[in-house]
Parts: structure tokens; sequence; C-alpha cells
């Protein structure tokens, strides 16, 4: 058998059936007598999107006009606290910035849930709006829930020492 370009029949592959995975790639491949490893197939599949990627990025650039659109809802519901989704939706579009009233919804209700969460625990009068900002920065600095709980336990058997 001659030698064949792995690269080649790997992008040929990607060609003809664009949502492959690496393994069906790999194991494709193999059945026509090319060995390749998951992980060349996952380089090559990266640099064969790559200018794809690049094109969707500067797309979405210019769509944004450089805005994030989560924080210019944000920023529009916190100066109108009674504006509808509508409203928000006219109101930045007005700004070049195009939002569908989904995404409103959907930013509007995270922010409510997020409201009865402090709301809640605020209310039990054991800790207020300081300490729960005091707690998201240290879970946010320490990675996630789980680790700022291993945390407090360590924190805690060492007060218990001391």
């Amino acid at each position: 058998m001659p030698d064949v370009n792995k690269s080649q029949a790997i992008r040929d592959y990607y060609k003809a059936n664009p949502k492959a995975k690496t393994s069906e790639v790999a194991n494709a491949l193999a059945k026509k007598g090319i060995t390749v490893d998951a992980n060349f197939v996952s380089k090559i599949k990266a640099r064969h999107n790559a200018p794809q990627a690049d094109k969707k990025a500067a797309k979405s650039e210019t769509t944004n006009n450089g805005v994030n659109k989560t924080q210019a809802v944000r920023d529009f519901l916190k100066s109108n606290k009674k504006a509808t989704t509508s409203e928000v939706v006219a109101a930045l579009a007005k700004q070049g910035i195009a939002v569908t009233s989904n995404y409103v919804s959907a930013i509007k209700t995270k922010h409510h849930k997020r409201r009865q969460v402090v709301k809640k625990a605020v209310a039990t009068g054991s800790i207020g709006i300081p300490e729960i900002k005091t707690a998201l920065a240290f879970i946010k600095s320490i990675g996630d829930v789980a680790a700022a709980k291993q945390a407090l336990a360590v924190a805690q058997e060492l007060r218990a020492i001391v």
C-alpha cells in the first residue's frame, strides 16, 4: 500500500461527513487500513474547523457591535425596572443591539430567581447582603461550591483546634 497522507485522509472524511465524531473518523479510516490516533484526528479537526470558527467569531463581533447583549439588557432593566420585555427589545434595537423577546425574558427570569433567593436568605435574619456577596466572592475565588464546602470544613477543623 502506498504512503497515505493521514491528515488529508482525515480532512477528506470530514469534508464528506462534517458532523462525524472523532472516534467515528478513526474507526472509518481503520477500516480503510489507515491507522490514526484519536488525538491526531482531534488536532486535524480543530485545524480544519479553525477558519470557520474565526469567521463565526468575526461575524458575532460585527453583529453585536462589540457589545455584550446580556449586559446591555441588564443595564437597561436596571435603569428601567418596570420595562416590559417588548420595551426592552425596542429600546435596544434603537441602540443597534438585536435581541429577541425570549432572550430578554430569560435574563429577567434569572434575575428574579436570584433576587428571590437573596430575599429568602435575608429574611431568615441570620445573614445579610454583605455576607452573601462575600460568600459568592469566596466561591468564585475557590472555583466551585464543592471546593468551597471542603475548604470551610477544613477551616472549621482548624478553628476547633485553635
